[in-house]
């Protein structure tokens, strides 16, 4: 049994270990460029928070699993999204253009306060996840441990 931990930051037991590498090694850059190239893709100038959280949760199953992941990315980090938008213009409308995400992708945000909390959030979710992981097989091997050494009843 295996433990993964995927872009909404809880464990889930026995997920795609190859989409876990995936959404792991997810950044401001890389999810703002698939976020970019997908709109593009779709003819959508802008996307609201709202839209970004539809294409996370992903229910009809109509995106790819790696923009569900990047969208993820920027519902988990609140503060990079607003960043992203607000680049351009002054005050948080929860929209941002196709632009502010290739300007994201670019290396916008790199070096700032908000990239290096983001990658701190980043690896602390990886502890949590790693830690969830172990303590599940240590659990695990302790209760077969403690099986073995129980007294047969007659």
């Amino acid at each position: 049994m295996s433990i993964s931990l995927p872009a909404s930051g809880t464990p889930t037991v026995g997920s795609d270990s190859q989409n876990a590498q995936f959404e792991a090694n997810l950044n401001i850059a890389k999810s703002s460029q698939i976020i970019s190239s997908y709109m593009n893709e779709t003819g959508q100038g802008a996307i609201t928070k709202d839209g970004l959280q539809a294409l996370a949760d992903n229910p009809g199953g109509d995106v790819s699993s790696e923009v569900s992941a990047a969208a993820s990315y920027m519902i988990r980090h609140e503060d990079v999204f607003t960043a992203i938008e607000t680049h351009d213009v002054a005050g948080a409308d929860n929209l941002s253009g196709t632009w502010n995400f290739d300007w994201a992708a670019k290396g916008g945000l790199d070096g700032t306060a908000i990239s290096a909390i983001a990658s701190m959030e980043d690896a602390f979710d990886r502890a949590i996840g790693k830690s969830a992981q172990i303590t599940e097989l240590t659990t695990e091997a302790k209760t077969e441990l403690d099986a073995s050494k129980q007294r047969p009843q007659n």
